[in-house]
């Protein structure tokens, strides 16, 4: 239901960057700093429901995203991608996709790529999971920085 959708329905304080059909939030559970998700203005829940205009939108909003976190957080890599579907753990019904700067120093720096980091999704413990997302987290400065730092790329 879009009135209950927490991406439709999303402050815009959150926003570090906005396109035409499409915005970038920082996740509030991030998996390494600089955790982003990228996700559509209209309320879509499956990927084939997305019109070519919007696909293209995503992919700029995308690639100025990633180009702002490589120069200011130093990442060295990226995951991107999405969960569809409950099984694959997509726990909001509004698309979105996740962009996850890599870094050297990551816990599991996974050599597999997506495969390896999809494997140890079993094995971590929610405690310290829940601290990795505080430690995760940029702060407002940085945050005010960043959001700086795309809109001029």
């Amino acid at each position: 239901m879009i009135n209950k959708c927490p991406f439709c329905n999303l402050d815009k304080d959150r926003v570090i960057f906005e396109n035409i059909h499409s915005y970038a939030i920082l996740d509030i559970y991030p998996v390494t700093k600089g955790h982003t998700l990228i996700i559509p203005k209209r309320h879509i829940f499956k990927l084939e429901d997305l019109n070519d205009e919007e696909v293209t939108d995503i992919f700029e909003t995308f690639k100025k995203v990633k180009n702002g976190i490589e120069n200011f957080l130093n990442a060295m890599g990226f995951n991107f991608g999405l969960n569809l579907g409950e099984v694959s753990g997509q726990s909001i019904e509004h698309i979105h996709f996740h962009l996850i700067p890599r870094y050297r120093e990551d816990k599991n720096f996974p050599d597999g790529g997506i495969r390896k980091v999809a494997m140890k999704l079993t094995e971590f413990n929610l405690k310290d999971l829940k601290s990795k997302w505080i430690e995760n987290r940029l702060n407002d400065e940085e945050i005010k920085k960043l959001k700086e730092l795309i809109v001029n790329l």
